[in-house]
């Protein structure tokens, strides 16, 4: 009787096992989509770096230019020192990470300069997600920063024309200022 039965219907088991394989390949779509957060990928942190560094139009010899990154609660953090001209640099820091398109991160940077006992905060950026923006990169291309300057909040683009500006707070003057949208001084 089992017999007769799987001849009269082979269409419905074939059906039934197309219907099965079909389930089994979306399935295992959605799993590698849910699942997605648990693999690294590399993000930028921060661009390359470059500036000098004065005091009263001096350049600033030896002083300590701390970068400090983070991405949620995973923090980055190196340091340098300004040259006999007051300049600095940092190359590009990329790192593997866990990234949730589910959920939004806190992504910062700053740049502190210790100097004579004073740490001068030069540049503040935040926000969620990325600060990896042809505005930023631009910017910190080519930086000089006048301790005794005051702190001037910018606004710059990000990478999606529709997304509203992201502000920014330093004390430098940069030589790509043409990405800047707004200045103001920092109240």
């Amino acid at each position: 009787m089992t017999t007769g039965m799987f001849r009269q219907k082979p269409f419905a088991l074939l059906m039934a096992a197309l219907s099965f394989l079909i389930f089994i390949v979306f399935s295992q779509q959605v799993t590698a989509d849910m699942f997605a957060w648990f693999k690294k990928t590399e993000v930028e942190l921060s661009p390359e770096i470059n500036g000098t560094v004065t005091l009263n139009g001096n350049p600033v010899t030896g002083a300590t230019v701390h970068r400090l990154l983070t991405y949620s609660d995973k923090k980055f953090n190196d340091s340098t020192t300004t040259d006999e001209n007051g300049r600095f640099q940092f190359s590009v820091k990329v790192v593997k990470l866990k990234v949730s398109s589910m959920f939004d991160t806190a992504v910062t940077q700053n740049l502190i300069v210790e100097h004579a006992d004073d740490r001068t905060e030069i540049w503040t950026a935040g926000t969620t997600n990325t600060l990896n923006y042809e505005s930023i990169q631009k910017l910190l291309s080519n930086m000089k920063c006048e301790l005794t300057s005051p702190e001037m909040r910018l606004e710059i683009p990000r990478g999606n024309p529709q997304s509203p500006p992201l502000g920014i707070a330093s004390i430098c003057t940069f030589e790509h200022d043409e990405v800047i949208l707004e200045k103001e001084l920092w109240k």
